[in-house]
């Protein structure tokens, strides 16, 4: 099965940036690798964690996603967008739905906002 950006999947492997392993987590796709036949994938971390939302946490970066019948989230989530995700494929177990084209570009503009912000920090370092 291929993905499509902006699908909400179930991973059951992935690694987070400091090499450990995560497992069992659903990310939302904004990227593949490979147009034609996927390699790979890259995501974003969903979590149902609100508290850690923008509005109720020091984490700027982590923009709420709403439950709806398109996402077929089972609670109000975060979408953790100050780090990007590769995902093999054979990692991806199943669809859950997708996030809207108005909350892909929201997630995508908080990713750039983390970038810049790195991007300055270092330069001001």
């Amino acid at each position: 099965m291929k993905y499509e950006v902006g699908d909400i999947v179930f991973v059951s492997k992935y690694k987070y940036e400091n090499g450990k392993d995560g497992q069992n987590h659903l990310f939302v796709i904004i990227d593949e690798e490979e147009k034609l036949v996927p390699a790979e994938y890259f995501g974003m971390i969903v979590s149902s964690r609100i508290e850690k939302s923008k509005e109720n946490s020091n984490f700027k970066f982590n923009e709420p996603l709403k439950k709806n019948n398109q996402n077929n989230l089972n609670t109000d989530s975060i979408v953790k967008c100050d780090q990007i995700y590769q995902i093999p494929f054979e990692n991806i177990q199943f669809k859950i739905g997708q996030v809207d084209i108005d909350d892909y570009i929201r997630f995508m503009d908080a990713y750039n906002s983390a970038l810049k912000e790195l991007e300055d920090n270092l330069q001001n370092a």
